[in-house]
């Protein structure tokens, strides 16, 4: 294996354990604002904390599948390629939440606060 490629392999896998990390944190900070201190908006916390662990799901995944494929190319690895969509979906699943929970929302005749992340009766 060329020196380029353990290079960016390493530095690949690295990169999506630090961003776990990160968002990870996040996600625990928001679920404790959620819980925590008094804070008009627990529940904006609470959805912003799962979307948080999802994308820190999403990084490790990603980066853990993409040191994988590369260390078997020429050809695909099947746990790499398995991680790689695994990601993919932990990635989309914050927006198919905010839209499912924007639109029970509006069917319920609220009004959705994309700042706050919640469902307003007026």
């Amino acid at each position: 294996m060329s020196i380029v490629k353990i290079t960016v392999r390493w530095s690949l896998l690295l990169a999506g354990i630090a961003l776990f990390i990160v968002y990870l944190n996040s996600a625990f900070y928001r679920a404790w604002l959620a819980g925590g201190p008094p804070t008009p908006n627990p529940e904006g916390w609470l959805f912003s904390a799962g979307n948080f662990l999802s994308w820190a799901l999403a990084f490790l995944s990603a980066g853990v599948g993409v040191f994988l494929l590369i260390g078997s190319l020429p050809s695909l690895s099947r746990a790499a390629v398995v991680l790689l969509i695994l990601a993919s979906i932990l990635g989309i699943i914050p927006s198919i939440r905010e839209y499912l929970a924007s639109d029970s929302c509006l069917d319920a005749g609220g009004k959705w606060s994309a700042l706050e992340l919640r469902c307003v009766h007026e």
